[in-house]
């Protein structure tokens, strides 16, 4: 077992378990935390892929600037009375982890049983060749992009102007 795949499967576990831990934990700042730790692991899994500039960009805007906005969004809102619903039954949760089981292992058949060929050639993607790509092949897809982002921002704006009035 080489080391690149011990690295691999701890960052996996480390993510796996932090996201678990996002929807199971009771307390909103302890979910926030179990959100960090999942997006530096996603993070890690960036950089065991030679993909720097993507890990740098994931730790920068997901587990910074994410994480201070549910932090902020946890200090002015009054998340106390906020309830997910009655509580599950036993048989209910039960039954759902069979499911996860029975899906998780019919994923690790189907990884397991791939045969894929080997590329050894390593892809070197500079900032500047993907800002290239970025502004040059897919100039309208950005804009595209920019522009839903802006009707999303407008219409909550509106949803929330509504909800004041």
């Amino acid at each position: 077992m080489s080391g690149e795949l011990v690295i691999f499967l701890i960052l996996a576990i480390l993510a796996i378990s932090s996201s678990v831990m996002v929807i199971i934990l009771k307390r909103i700042a302890h979910r926030v935390l179990s959100m960090a730790f999942a997006f530096f692991a996603v993070a890690g899994l960036y950089f065991l892929l030679r993909a720097e500039f993507i890990g740098i960009v994931q730790i920068m805007v997901y587990v910074g600037a994410l994480s201070i906005l549910f932090v902020f969004g946890m200090m002015m809102t009054d998340h106390k009375t906020v309830s997910f619903g009655p509580e599950r039954k036993f048989a209910h949760k039960a039954l759902s982890l069979v499911g996860v089981a029975i899906l998780l292992g019919l994923m690790l058949t189907g990884i397991f049983s791939l045969d894929l060929p080997v590329n050894q050639e390593l892809y070197i993607g500079t900032a500047e060749q993907i800002g290239i790509d970025l502004y040059g092949n897919y100039v309208i897809a950005f804009q595209g992009a920019g522009i839903l982002l802006l009707a999303a921002l407008v219409g909550a704006i509106v949803l929330a102007r509504k909800e004041a009035d």
